[in-house]
């Protein structure tokens, strides 16, 4: 179940939003194209688009509280947050014009389209796989660390597969010891350095 809110149609500071892992959140379109940011104090969230009866539910973006997620609100769709991991955000409707030529939503649309660009769906899940542990990875002994994990469902999605083609992909990078997969702790390692190119420079230290 999806709770809305208006953003920041109140004066003063956005007050913070808590959020479980697997709760919804509808983001009010703002007037007058005002620029809509969200800061993640907390967790990762995962933006998209809400499904209907013409379109379904398509992942645009994942942020993390590394993020500085500004984007103007698609006027053909309504988007909403799930929180991926147990999360504290803040969202913020802007009442000025977006002046800048940075739009969050811009830049992970045009890297989630590139991740489909392999014939392979192996190989666009290693992409997608490079992406997030770029994105939202931490580097530890063990390797290359996601300290979530995604459904197969919600892989598919993303890479423009099915579910059942997502479960054989990652058993084959499994056996071939590329990633391990820790399903207690919700953690998912590359273990596999070539997967990760040497410009990673968004992948955190170890704490």
């Amino acid at each position: 179940m999806a709770i809305s809110t208006s953003g920041g149609e109140r004066k003063g500071q956005p007050k913070p939003c808590s959020l479980q892992a697997g709760q919804r959140l509808i983001l009010t379109k703002p007037n007058h194209n005002w620029p809509t940011t969200i800061v993640a104090e907390q967790g990762i969230i995962r933006l998209s688009t809400i499904e209907n009866e013409s379109h379904p539910e398509i992942t645009v973006a994942l942020m993390s509280s590394l993020d500085d997620c500004k984007f103007c609100h698609p006027d053909s769709q309504n988007l909403q947050i799930e929180a991926i991991t147990d999360c504290i955000i803040k969202i913020n409707n802007e009442q000025k014009a977006h002046t800048s030529n940075d739009d969050f939503l811009q830049e992970w649309i045009f890297r989630l389209y590139t991740v489909r660009h392999p014939i392979k769906s192996e190989d666009r899940l290693k992409s997608l796989l490079r992406l997030l542990i770029i994105r939202l990875g931490k580097r530890t002994q063990e390797g290359y660390k996601l300290q979530f994990l995604l459904s197969h469902s919600r892989l598919a999605e993303m890479i423009g597969t099915t579910r059942s083609t997502v479960s054989r992909s990652l058993g084959a990078l499994k056996e071939k010891g590329i990633i391990s997969i820790d399903e207690m702790k919700e953690e998912l390692v590359v273990k596999d350095s070539e997967l990760i190119p040497t410009t990673a420079t968004r992948v955190t230290l170890p704490l």
